[in-house]
């Protein structure tokens, strides 16, 4: 079996034996791309193809509530403050800004998105429920600060 096979049926049934429903997306860009809810947060996991690496990530967004609040100084702020987390905690962490006026799909609103990988040198179950729980209180953290 090959090495990204082996890791996408281990992925695949450490998300199901954790009770999470695991939805197969496909993506020509990707030997494979599963969309799940681990805890209270929608991830994407995804192997590119041609990549030694697995990518996960969650894009949060912005709710008009919470927009409403927030003026240009305030998001300002936000976004320094979250950057600031995710430098001391070593997840990506990424900004989405819908643009008006840009070509191409916009998102539905401004957000972030937070995102870790594992290589396939390192992957094992252990390392993957270590990065799930990461990144869920990333963004337990990031919603906290905008709060």
């Amino acid at each position: 079996m090959e090495e990204s096979d082996r890791i996408k049926n281990a992925v695949r049934e450490w998300f199901s034996r954790e009770g999470t429903k695991v939805e197969s997306i496909s993506n020509p860009r990707a030997e494979f791309l599963f969309k799940v809810k681990f805890l209270r947060f929608f991830f994407t996991v995804v192997r590119p193809n041609d990549q030694k690496h697995i990518q996960i990530e969650s894009q949060i967004m912005i709710s008009p509530q919470h927009q409403k609040l927030l003026n240009a100084e305030k998001l300002r702020l936000f976004q320094m403050q979250a950057m600031k987390f995710s430098f001391e905690t070593g997840v990506s962490l990424g900004f989405v800004q819908p643009r008006p006026g840009q070509q191409g799909p916009q998102p539905p609103g401004p957000g972030f998105v937070i995102s870790d990988r594992i290589y396939d040198d390192s992957f094992s179950e252990q390392r993957l429920w270590d990065t799930m729980k990461r990144l869920h209180s990333a963004i337990d953290m990031v919603i906290s600060i905008l709060n």
